[in-house]
C-alpha cells in the first residue's frame, strides 16, 4: 500500500520542539556532520545497559539526524502502546494519545516499510478517531511510521518509531532514505543484550562504523562546485573613443553618478585647433585663387579649364574644415546613459593617448547587476546551464543569495589566485541590491553523484596527477 501520510503531536501529551536538523540533501561537510551524529546515536544505544535507556537515547538523539518535533518508540506488539517518548517523558498507555499511536501500530504492524501519514492519506478502512483528532492538532500533523529492522532477518520488525512533524511540514525523501538506513542499527541496539560494552565488542563497534561510513558513502548527493565571485554591471553603457588624441581633463571619479549628456572626458584640442586655423586659410587661399582663374579665364585657355579642378579643390578644403569642426564638437565627450561611472584607473587616462573605437570606460546601472565566477577548469566539466547558485558576499557572509548560471565561458585565463579557469556568469532569481565590484564565494550545484566521490574526487585527481595513472 503506498501512502503519503504523517500524524500531528496531541498538545496534552508535552510532545519537545528540537532545533532544525540537517535535511538529507546536503554538501559534503554537512553529510559527514550526520554521518558522525548517526554513529553517535548508534553507539550510545548499543552500549545502553537496558531495554528502556536505549529506547530512551533513540528518541531523545533522533532530531540531530532529521527535523522532528516529537519521537516515539512503539512495541509492534504486546499491551504497552508507548515504550519510549521524546524530552523524557513518562508514556502514559490510555490517554487520548496512546490510543492514537495503538490505533496506527494495529493497522500498520505488518508493514514493512516507511509510511507518512497524514489527515487526507489516513486510510478510511481505520476506524481512528483518536488518529484524526492527532492529525488535526498543531497546525496540522505529518507523522513517519518507520519500522525498525529486525536482526534476525525476519520479515515483521518488533519496534517502531512514530515521528512528528507539525505545522503541515512535509517529510523529504532523503529524510526517509537516512531514517531507512539508520533504522537497521536502532533495531540492532533494541534488540542486542543490555550489559556492559566489554572489550570484545569494540569490534562489532568498529564493524558498525565501517558499515555506517559506507552506506554513507553510497548517499545520492549533488556534486558541488566552489569558486570566487565578483558583482560586475549587467548590460552596461560602454564610452568609446571618438578619434584619436590625447585625454586632457576627466571630468567623473569611479562611483560617481552621472545622468544623461553629462561632460565625461574632454580631448586635448590644441592640435585639431591649430588644423582647424591651417584649413580655413587654405579656402582662403583655393578661393582666391579660383577669383584669379575666373579673371584669366576670359584670354587664357589654360586658366579657364584649371576653373573646375580649382572648384573641387575648394569643396575638399571645406570638407576638411568640416570635418575638424566636427571633431572639436566632439572633443567634449558626453555620455547617452545614466548611471554610474566604472573605471579600472582613473589617473592613468588624464594624458592618455586614445585611438578611434577605443573602449574608454563604462555607466553601469547599480540596480541591475549580476554575478561572475572564476570556476577552475578542474571542475568545468561538472557545469550546467540554468544550474542554481547560491552566493555569500564577502559584505554580508551570512547572506545567502541564489541564482542559475546564465553562460559558461570557453576560454581558459587565470585567476586571482592564478588559478587556470573560466568565466561564469549567473542571473539572479529574485531582485538584489548587490553593488558593482562586491566579492565573494559562490557555490555552483553540478549533477547527482555519489558522497563517496565527491569527497575523494579531488584527492583522486591529485594522486592520478602524482603517480601519472
Amino acid at each position: 500500500m503506498e501512502l503519503s501520510r504523517q500524524i500531528p503531536a496531541n498538545p496534552n501529551q508535552g510532545g519537545v520542539q528540537f532545533r532544525p536538523a540537517p535535511g538529507a540533501q546536503q554538501p559534503p561537510q554537512a553529510v559527514n556532520t550526520v554521518l558522525a551524529r548517526l554513529i553517535h546515536v548508534a553507539i550510545a544505544a548499543l552500549k545502553a545497559d537496558s531495554l528502556l535507556k536505549a529506547a530512551r537515547t533513540i528518541v531523545n538523539q533522533i532530531h540531530t539526524l532529521v527535523k522532528t518535533e516529537r519521537a516515539v518508540l512503539v512495541p509492534v506488539g504486546g499491551i504497552k502502546r508507548i515504550l519510549a517518548i521524546s524530552g523524557d517523558l513518562e508514556p502514559v498507555q490510555d490517554n487520548p494519545f496512546a490510543q492514537a499511536v495503538d490505533e496506527v501500530r494495529k493497522f500498520f504492524q505488518k508493514q514493512g516499510e516507511a509510511v507518512i501519514i497524514t489527515k487526507d492519506t489516513l486510510p478510511k478502512e481505520i476506524k481512528a478517531p483518536n488518529t484524526e483528532k492527532i492529525l488535526e492538532a498543531m497546525g496540522g500533523t505529518s507523522v513517519l511510521w518507520l519500522p525498525l529492522s529486525s536482526p534476525s532477518g525476519g520479515e515483521e520488525s518488533r519496534y517502531a518509531l512514530w515521528l512528528e512533524k507539525w505545522n503541515n511540514k512535509p517529510w523529504g525523501q532523503e529524510e526517509i532514505k537516512l531514517l531507512t538506513h539508520a533504522s537497521v542499527f536502532f533495531g540492532q541496539a533494541l534488540s542486542a543484550p543490555k550489559k556492559a560494552v566489554k572489550k570484545s565488542n569494540k569490534k562489532r563497534i568498529f564493524i558498525l562504523i565501517l558499515i555506517v561510513i559506507g552506506a554513507l558513502m553510497c548517499f545520492p548527493v549533488h556534486s558541488r562546485i566552489s569558486a570566487p565571485v565578483q558583482i560586475i554591471p549587467d548590460h552596461p553603457y560602454y564610452v568609446f573613443a571618438p578619434f584619436d588624441g590625447i585625454v586632457e581633463e576627466l571630468m567623473v571619479q569611479p562611483g560617481e553618478k552621472v545622468n544623461e549628456g553629462d561632460i565625461i572626458f574632454r580631448y586635448d584640442t590644441r592640435i585639431l585647433e591649430k588644423q582647424l586655423e591651417e584649413a580655413r586659410k587654405g579656402i582662403a587661399v583655393a578661393r582666391a585663387e579660383l577669383a584669379r582663374l575666373e579673371g584669366a579665364a576670359y584670354k587664357d585657355e589654360d586658366a579657364r579649364a584649371k576653373i573646375p579642378v580649382q572648384k573641387l579643390e575648394i569643396e575638399r578644403k571645406e570638407s576638411e574644415v568640416a570635418f575638424i569642426e566636427k571633431q572639436l564638437e566632439l572633443s567634449e565627450v558626453r555620455t547617452a546613459s545614466a548611471g554610474v561611472v566604472v573605471i579600472d584607473e582613473p589617473d592613468a587616462l588624464i594624458g592618455a593617448s586614445l585611438r578611434t573605437g577605443e573602449m574608454v570606460l563604462s555607466i553601469a546601472d547599480p540596480e541591475h547587476t549580476k554575478p561572475r565566477m572564476m570556476v577552475p577548469v578542474t571542475d568545468a566539466g561538472l557545469l550546467n546551464k540554468d544550474a542554481p547558485v547560491f552566493i555569500h558576499l564577502d559584505s554580508d557572509p551570512l547572506r545567502r543569495i541564489s541564482g542559475k548560471v546564465e553562460r559558461i565561458g570557453f576560454d581558459v585565463r587565470l585567476s586571482d589566485e592564478q588559478v587556470p579557469s573560466v568565466l561564469v556568469d549567473a542571473l539572479w532569481e529574485d531582485e538584489v541590491n548587490a553593488a558593482p565590484g562586491q566579492r565573494g564565494a559562490a557555490r555552483i550545484q553540478g549533477p547527482k553523484t555519489y558522497l563517496g566521490l565527491q569527497i575523494f574526487r579531488k584527492p583522486l585527481m591529485s594522486l592520478r596527477t602524482m603517480f601519472g595513472i
